[in-house]
């Protein structure tokens, strides 16, 4: 159950929900979008589990751009470096 998930990978997704498609996009740029990852990210559950991030770096976002989404997304408050 959820008690044995101790780490969340986590991205934005390029395909909609049942395509099949495990494409990573740039948090809160695809399908989940920025109310969903919001949502996400605000969860007590998320909150409290430490997060790793696949995302693509391109001239839209790099690394740094994206970890700073999630702050934002998160109410500022997303954990450390």
């Amino acid at each position: 159950g959820f008690s044995n998930i101790h780490l969340i990978h986590f991205n934005d997704s390029r395909g909609t929900l049942g395509s099949g498609l495990d494409r990573h996009e740039h948090i809160g740029l695809g399908a989940i979008g920025e109310d969903g990852c919001s949502s996400m990210l605000q969860n007590e559950f998320f909150r409290s589990r430490p997060l790793i991030c696949e995302t693509p770096v391109d001239e839209r976002r790099d690394d740094r751009g994206n970890i700073a989404k999630v702050r934002e997304l998160a109410g500022g408050a997303a954990g450390g470096e």
